[in-house]
């Protein structure tokens, strides 16, 4: 591990593990099932093109996530919890975002929690993303 062609395989081992195989709905403590997992890939492509800035979680969760039916039908919403606690804390862990957290205006113990991607998320994760723009309508 300490060769320089092997430094970063570590890291990568355990975000493939993280992400791709461990069940991330543990991390949400149920909430809204294994959502936004099915869709790791697109919610990370995501996250690294609009993270750049400070975003608030439920900001990212409508940029960086595909809504289902269940999580829109509910009486409040609980995706941008989900997200926070299977998407966007994990990747704090590994230092890929930061954190920050300021008290809502008017309010005793509201609290607006503040992603933005570090430098080391463009160089752990690249991403080749090709668009297909078919002359006809695909519906």
């Amino acid at each position: 591990m300490r060769s320089d062609e092997r430094q970063g395989s570590l890291p990568a081992i355990l975000f493939h593990i993280m992400f791709w195989c461990m069940d991330l709905g543990y991390l949400g403590r149920g909430l809204l099932g294994s959502w936004p997992q099915a869709d790791i890939g697109i919610a990370l492509w995501s996250l690294s093109v609009s993270a750049g800035e400070w975003q608030t979680s439920e900001k990212l969760t409508r940029l960086c996530s595909i809504p289902e039916p269940a999580i829109l039908s509910g009486t409040w919403d609980r995706s941008a919890y989900a997200m926070e606690a299977k998407i966007l804390r994990p990747l704090l862990w590994f230092g890929l975002l930061e954190y920050r957290s300021e008290k809502m205006p008017n309010s005793l113990f509201g609290t607006l929690h503040y992603y933005r991607k570090t430098a080391l998320l463009d160089r752990l994760l690249t991403f080749e993303v090709r668009m297909d723009f078919a002359g006809s309508p695909r519906h």
